[in-house]
């Protein structure tokens, strides 16, 4: 008679309710001081664009002038809605591409999914919204980037992505479930790949 092998006992049971991620070697995600340069330099492009943005619809203005034309457009209007689009545009499809951001190419980092793939549009342009909401800013993310072991960022986290040097290489598959997490007066509960206790004691 055969008996039931101990893997299969729930108790022992790996959740893999998420399916199967990767995780990388602790040295290609990238570190503090890279995520921080990544926000200056992307920032200052970013206010680079508004300011060419501004000099355009400046320019557009006085071409107008007071004309009737003039009068019915929202110039301020319109250059807001430019710059909205450009940086979705930088942050979101450029970031994701082989052409990367500035900074994302001055640093040698890209952006995966947690599957090791290409992020869609849909969770770029979520990680993006994300910091207009609370508990998502650039504070938070670097307070929890020090801590966390896979170098993600609270909206990593929930957006599933690592960001890492270019070029890396999974050095492992390990399962993905919904974790939960309780400190500083938050309850949060997001998908994580947890790699074998073995390998991470390794690193």
């Amino acid at each position: 008679m055969s008996h039931p092998s101990v893997f299969e006992s729930p108790a022992l049971r790996v959740d893999r309710s998420l399916g199967t991620g990767v995780y990388y070697d602790k040295d290609d995600y990238a570190g503090f001081a890279q995520r921080v340069a990544v926000v200056f330099i992307d920032g200052a492009v970013l206010l680079l664009m508004g300011a060419v943005l501004g000099s355009v619809v400046m320019v557009l203005a006085e071409s107008i002038g007071a004309s009737k034309l003039g009068a019915a457009l929202d110039l301020s209007g319109i250059f807001m809605l430019l710059w909205i689009v450009g940086i979705w545009v930088y942050l979101a499809p450029l970031k994701r591409s082989r052409f990367r951001t500035v900074a994302y190419r001055l640093l040698g980092l890209t952006i995966v999914t947690t599957k090791g793939g290409r992020p869609t549009l849909f969770t770029m342009t979520l990680r993006i919204l994300m910091w207009i909401c609370w508990p998502f800013n650039f504070v938070v993310d670097l307070i929890w980037l020090g801590a966390d072991t896979e170098g993600q960022t609270l909206r990593d986290c929930y957006a599933s992505t690592y960001v890492v040097r270019h070029g890396a290489e999974p050095i492992g598959f390990a399962p993905e479930h919904l974790t939960r997490y309780n400190g500083a007066g938050m309850t949060l509960a997001y998908p994580r790949v947890c790699r074998p206790v073995a390998n991470a004691n390794k690193e």
